[in-house]
């Protein structure tokens, strides 16, 4: 185990959406975790499924926070950060509900790198996909045209050239926020998630803020968790599809890369037309259209700088 000289102050915030038996295994994990000065913040939007009753019952350490309503990954979590930042913490680790702890050290040598390089305001550590013997990417790349366009031609190539999470540190210009650890100075420059965005690009979003303010971003090759994803949900015309779509359009527009944003938004709906018209079956046809109107919809008040209120927030409810 890492030396430490002194204990800087961490909050592990584990915000959770109606997962309530999920959430308890990662709570169940962190009781493994050997750092010292360490305090849990449960933070739940409103899942109404007991959760916030388990969490006061069977880890009454714990910090329980409730936000009332369903805030998204970016406005559960900076219910958390705010509570956080208000009680002096230093650092302050963003960890998924679906995650179990693999290595009870990895805090002591994610905060231990940070300490000794202190213009590294976000670390992400290795993380497991499900089995340990799979490693989730924890360095992403920011939405663009033509990155898309040339990872999509690698991994046809080559899928395993995507494969980013090795063995040495690497700067990164975007960070899975299944798990990470943000220096508390660093947040207080940046600002915190865009809650805009709900979840999802919402990552790179803060890291590009954090990189524009001199912060470095990086990937530090430490033994974190097992991510426990599932496998459903990712279908083509599904949430997580529409909301990565609209936030990407969206990201784009904000750092100021126009142009870039409607090349996304073209070739977005391109290819769903191109899978609908691929498809050959009657309903997943009209699921397409009906997709495509809604993402077209939401990508042409984006585009021209329409009220963002039916955009965002919980998807398929604005639009």
């Amino acid at each position: 185990m890492t030396d430490i000289k002194h204990d800087p102050l961490v909050h592990v915030i584990v915000l959770t959406y109606r997962m309530r038996e999920t959430a308890r295994s990662c709570l169940e994990s962190l009781r493994a975790l050997t750092y010292r000065n360490l305090e849990i913040v449960v933070v739940d939007n409103d899942s109404g499924d007991g959760t916030e009753e388990m969490v006061r019952s069977d880890f009454p350490q714990a910090v329980m926070i409730q936000t009332g309503a369903n805030l998204g990954y970016t406005g559960g979590n900076n219910a958390g950060i705010k509570y956080a930042l208000e009680h002096g913490a230093q650092y302050i680790l963003i960890l998924n509900p679906d995650t179990i702890v693999e290595n009870p050290f990895f805090i002591e040598e994610m905060v231990t790198y940070a300490e000794a390089h202190a213009d590294v305001g976000i670390v992400g550590p290795r993380v497991f996909l499900r089995e340990k013997n799979e490693i989730q990417n924890t360095i992403l790349f920011p939405p663009g045209l033509w990155r898309n366009i040339v990872n999509w031609v690698r991994f046809r190539i080559d899928p395993a050239s995507l494969e980013f999470s090795g063995d040495e540190v690497v700067d990164s210009h975007v960070l899975n926020g299944v798990c990470i650890l943000l220096r508390a100075q660093c947040l207080r420059e940046t600002g915190l998630f865009d809650e805009n965005i709900f979840m999802y690009i919402e990552d790179a979003d803060l890291d590009y803020r954090a990189r524009r303010l001199g912060w470095k971003v990086q990937y530090l090759p430490v033994d974190s968790v097992i991510h426990v994803q599932k496998r459903d949900g990712y279908e083509m015309t599904g949430m997580v599809s529409f909301l990565l779509r609209r936030n990407s359009v969206y990201y784009l527009c904000k750092i100021g890369r126009r142009f870039d944003a409607w090349g996304y938004a073209a070739m977005s709906i391109a290819v769903l037309a191109v899978r609908a018209v691929m498809t050959m079956q009657w309903q997943a046809f009209k699921d397409y259209l009906t997709f495509c109107g809604k993402l077209i919809r939401a990508y042409r008040r984006i585009l021209f700088g329409m009220s963002f209120d039916r955009d965002f927030g919980p998807p398929f409810t604005q639009v």
